[in-house]
């Protein structure tokens, strides 16, 4: 005798599945026949190796030629094609265009060692107000003997201001530094920013530091 199942139009519950209670229920053929059909549809709708079905999950996720098409057909997900894809591309420029925020990076690096007092760098500057976010940076081999200190300069002004500690620090053996939110938080237009060399490692005085800029706009 076939019993009923829900699934895999809907999930079964204690009802179509037959729930009993010890010592209280009368077994009937449904409590087994049921549970035995909702196990067939389980096993009907995962698919055995090299299914055929294509309702089965083994033929849409292993068929090579006919599964996994994105073609708007039942079950097949939404359809996924040229004109959707350009949709999305024009959507997310959009929002670009009209208020998300856009972030870049500007790199300032040296080779070799700095002596205390010089620009360690050629300056940059470019034509776009913007927000400073993060300054890192890094130094291929660490100062050692003392610590080794740069500033950073936008025109005249330290980013950091008088907050000499939260400038670029390198403790003995250190090679990497990181530290948001600068005092100076905005870079005007053409400004010219320059790498300034406070103190270097009295035995090695550090080697090769590069400086990264995180910006928005």
């Amino acid at each position: 005798m076939a019993g009923v199942t829900n699934f895999p139009t809907a999930l079964d519950d204690d009802t179509s599945l037959g729930d009993v209670t010890d010592g209280t229920s009368t077994l009937l053929d449904e409590h087994h026949n049921n549970p035995k059909e909702a196990i067939k549809a389980i096993e009907a709708k995962i698919g055995i190796f090299g299914s055929n079905a294509p309702t089965s999950l083994d033929y849409r996720i292993g068929n090579p030629t006919n599964s996994h098409r994105h073609d708007g057909a039942s079950g097949q997900g939404r359809v996924i094609n040229a004109t959707t894809i350009t949709g999305l591309v024009e959507a997310v420029a959009s929002a670009v265009a009209t208020g998300g925020v856009r972030r870049f990076t500007e790199n300032l690096s040296y080779r070799g060692s700095a002596g205390v007092g010089s620009n360690v760098t050629a300056p940059i500057a470019f034509g776009r107000t913007a927000q400073i976010e993060n300054v890192s940076a890094v130094l291929r081999r660490g100062p050692s003997g003392a610590t080794a200190a740069f500033k950073v300069l936008i025109g005249p002004t330290n980013i950091w201001g008088a907050s000499v500690g939260l400038g670029i620090r390198f403790a003995p053996g250190a090679t990497r530094y990181g530290q948001a939110s600068p005092n100076l938080t905005t870079y005007p237009s053409g400004a010219i920013i320059t790498l300034d060399t406070e103190a270097v490692g009295s035995n090695d005085p550090g080697q090769d530091l590069s400086v990264v800029f995180v910006f928005r706009d």
